[in-house]
């Protein structure tokens, strides 16, 4: 079988077949008017007839998107990273970078001279060490994210639906994370709207919530480390769709994850009195550093200053009276903070609770870090950096340690690592 492609840009086309492609001439021909054509040995051809739900379901798996034209090429390589790098560098647009497909092989997709859309496989030899979905299974694993180990940090549940192909009723996710009884359960899912995957995040009491901090984090360092999605290089990132919210995730030069959250919104302030109160304070244990109020960059917490390291650790919540001021106030959890005077650069100890959303504590929690360190710097409280680091954990004896740095606008980034502890396989919701 012969394909036949028209390419407005011979020489480009050519180019990125032949030399990068490294697919090798066979004949080349010349005819009046300028006419010219050259036949590329493309291997053993083979053709793959696929209905309208095959398209669909292959576009969600590669790309997260409808995007196929009537005609897609696919081509076998030997390292799909490499050759996808050094087609876009001959010129090819990437659509999507390689992604681990439920059938263990690595996948790119491309936009090609002579408007062809390609994808790029290579045939993974080995199974990753955690199952695939298979005989009606799911995926999942816990990882301690922030943590300087396993077993330290705020341990995930990530599930991946990616390879399911069936509905999945709303209650199912919440039954699941009541089930894994970790503080956030992450569910990955097919990527849409120019996202590379889906993120819905629930709490132990069954409730979604959104923002990216440890339950984004830990479902992307899983992700990388399984090979399900491609670890974008230097300068590259990936793009998760959160809510409503599409946000990059990059890796660091330190090899840690860096989270983008949305822009940071200030809102009610809080009387002293009754936070104080609610989290089992004097009110003098309230620092004049800052007053508390509520602050979002993903997810609203109210920000509450403390002026000894010896309160925060005495902090004893009130569940129903968090609860009250928390809807009083259209919040979910409340921060404690303690900012180390001796600290080199800006140093905070902090402990959160969101009983509001069925989470009594939180050993860390990168979407109420990120407010903090928006709200200091508002104030002009951290460094030229415009980095602040977080210590949380250390009172449930797992200490987590959190990076927030502003960008030039003023945009936190949440940045820490994570380790892969437990892996397994869940019973889909049709069982």
């Amino acid at each position: 079988m012969r394909v036949v492609v028209e390419a407005a840009d011979y020489e480009a086309a050519v180019a990125l077949y032949r030399d990068v492609l490294d697919l090798r001439p066979q004949a080349a021909f010349q005819g009046e008017g300028g006419a010219r054509v050259v036949i590329l040995d493309a291997g053993r051809a083979t053709l793959e007839i696929a209905n309208p739900a095959q398209r669909e379901m292959i576009d969600r798996v590669e790309v997260g998107r409808p995007v196929s034209p009537h005609i897609r090429l696919a081509f076998q390589v030997d390292r799909a990273e490499a050759a996808t790098d050094a087609l876009v560098a001959g010129g090819a647009a990437l659509v999507a970078p390689p992604t681990r497909t439920p059938w263990n092989s690595l996948n790119s997709r491309l936009e090609t001279p002579g408007d062809l859309q390609i994808t790029l496989f290579q045939e993974l030899a080995e199974r990753p060490a955690d199952p695939e979905p298979a005989g009606g299974r799911l995926p999942f694993a816990l990882v301690d994210v922030f943590g300087d180990g396993p077993l330290t940090g705020n341990p995930l549940a990530v599930v991946d639906l990616t390879g399911w192909p069936g509905t999945v009723p709303e209650a199912w996710y919440a039954a699941v994370a009541r089930e894994l009884n970790q503080s956030e359960t992450t569910f990955v899912l097919p990527g849409r709207d120019g996202a590379t995957r889906e993120l819905r995040s629930f709490t132990a009491g069954g409730v979604e919530v959104f923002g990216a901090g440890h339950n984004a984090l830990g479902a992307w360092w899983w992700l990388f480390e399984t090979g399900r999605v491609a670890r974008p290089g230097p300068g590259g990132a990936v793009v998760q769709l959160i809510g409503t919210e599409r946000l990059p995730v990059a890796v660091g030069a330190d090899g840690l994850l860096e989270l983008r959250q949305t822009a940071a919104r200030f809102g009610a302030y809080a009387d002293p009195e009754l936070v104080a109160r609610a989290v089992g304070l004097g009110r003098d244990d309230v620092s004049d550093l800052f007053a508390p109020q509520v602050a979002d960059t993903g997810a609203a917490h109210l920000m509450v200053p403390l002026r000894a390291r010896d309160a925060l650790a005495a902090a004893t919540p009130d569940r129903a009276a968090l609860i009250a001021l928390a809807e009083a106030l259209d919040f979910e959890g409340v921060y404690l903070a303690w900012l180390d005077p001796n600290a080199t650069g800006a140093r905070a100890h902090t402990r959160f609770f969101n009983p509001r959303m069925g989470l009594d504590e939180d050993p860390a929690t990168g979407t109420a870090a990120g407010p903090l360190a928006a709200l200091l710097h508002r104030d002009g409280r951290l460094g030229p950096d415009r980095t602040l680091t977080i210590v949380q954990g250390e009172a449930m004896g797992r200490p987590s340690t959190i990076r927030a740095t502003l960008d030039g606008d003023g945009v936190v980034s949440v940045a820490g690592g994570g380790h892969v502890t437990l892996t397994g396989a869940l019973h889909p919701p049709a069982a």
